[in-house]
């Protein structure tokens, strides 16, 4: 008789992880076919992507590079003792594995290289969760931003400030319920209470199974949390905050860049448009239908940017969309790799380190 155990049967959260997948898939594949169909030709995407020179390619490979150094700051703003050194990896590993998995892969990842350089589980966790938090809100406070700078320089769009006032309203909401959870313990208990409450009652509409002891759970999480947060949102904040929007700032220059590098001008396609259009798709994808919004993202920018110019750009918008996503996205994948494989090699070594 074989020693092999037996085959573990499919759960119902497997299959629908499977389906999310495959789900993903079919809209990134739908998205890509309608760009490049209907929407934008081809042919005008690779002339215009020929028509960079070395010192195009070397001012892409030189905001990249700036935006890759910044992008440790928010973690070391979240976790103290943390140096950019460690900072560095513990960025780009995790942004890789989220750019490969939808979902919270990067935290899983951060979460193991924390705890190897001698963070506690408590620590570790509510640093994952901080810059998870701040990187949010900086998304969130985009549309706001790009609402303000449309209307300081006279300009009017209904869509961008109706979206602008929703984020506004979760902003506000946001901050007033992390400083609600931070003012007192009984008040942490109570809003984990009532969260885990909601969530029961959520999940049993979808016939969804969760532990009786969900709101209990939920309260000791919360005043947990409280504890060992309160004195690094009260004292970092600023710094996190900071960090979290020069992020975002690095991110919209390379998408400047792209732009420009491809030939369309500011008289064609201003910054003021090419913010509004960031931070639409800042916020849209947000949500992780497709690892790092693969194909959303895509068809957002030339829709968006194409809508704000005219259809005889939408070649080369599309062309700056690509080289957009391949020096803010696909850049991070190689690198991540190597900073994976490196803190494996080297996690014993470092192990206390911070």
């Amino acid at each position: 008789m074989s020693d092999q155990p037996d085959p573990q049967p499919v759960t119902g959260t497997t299959k629908r992880d499977i389906l999310i997948r495959i789900g993903g898939l079919v809209i990134v594949a739908v998205v890509l076919w309608l760009l490049f169909t209907r929407l934008v030709s081809w042919d005008d995407v690779v002339e215009a992507m020929r028509g960079l020179d070395m010192g195009d390619w070397a001012l892409l490979v030189g905001v990249a590079i700036v935006r890759i150094a910044i992008e440790p700051l928010l973690l070391m703003a979240a976790t103290p003792k943390l140096r950019w050194p460690l900072a560095l990896p513990g960025f780009l590993a995790p942004a890789a594995a989220a750019s490969v998995v939808p979902g919270p892969s990067d935290m899983v990842a951060r979460y193991a290289m924390f705890r190897s350089w001698g963070y506690s589980s408590t620590q570790t966790s509510a640093s994952v969760l901080l810059v998870f938090l701040y990187g949010t809100f900086a998304k969130v406070a985009l549309p706001v931003v790009a609402a303000l700078v449309f209307l300081g320089f006279g300009r009017s769009d209904a869509e961008l400030e109706t979206i602008a006032i929703i984020a506004a309203g979760i902003l506000v909401g946001g901050v007033f319920l992390i400083f609600l959870l931070l003012r007192s313990e009984k008040t942490a208990r109570r809003l984990g209470h009532a969260a885990g409450t909601a969530s029961h009652r959520v999940a049993g509409w979808f016939r969804i199974k969760t532990p009786g002891t969900l709101a209990a759970d939920l309260a000791d999480r919360a005043a947990h949390f409280r504890d060992k947060t309160g004195d690094v949102v009260r004292t970092r904040t600023h710094l996190a905050a900071a960090a979290a929007a020069a992020a975002q700032a690095a991110l919209f220059a390379i998408l400047v860049v792209s732009v420009r590098v491809v030939g369309v001008g500011a008289d064609q396609l201003d910054w003021i448009a090419l913010l509004a259009a960031f931070a639409l798709v800042q916020l849209l994808t947000s949500v992780p239908i497709t690892p790092s919004g693969l194909g959303v993202a895509e068809a957002a920018y030339v829709a968006l940017l194409t809508a704000e110019s005219n259809t005889d750009l939408a070649g080369q918008i599309a062309a700056a969309a690509i080289i957009y996503r391949l020096f803010s996205w696909v850049l991070l994948v190689p690198l991540g790799g190597i900073s994976w494989f490196w803190w494996s090699r080297n996690r014993r070594r470092l192990r206390g380190t911070p």
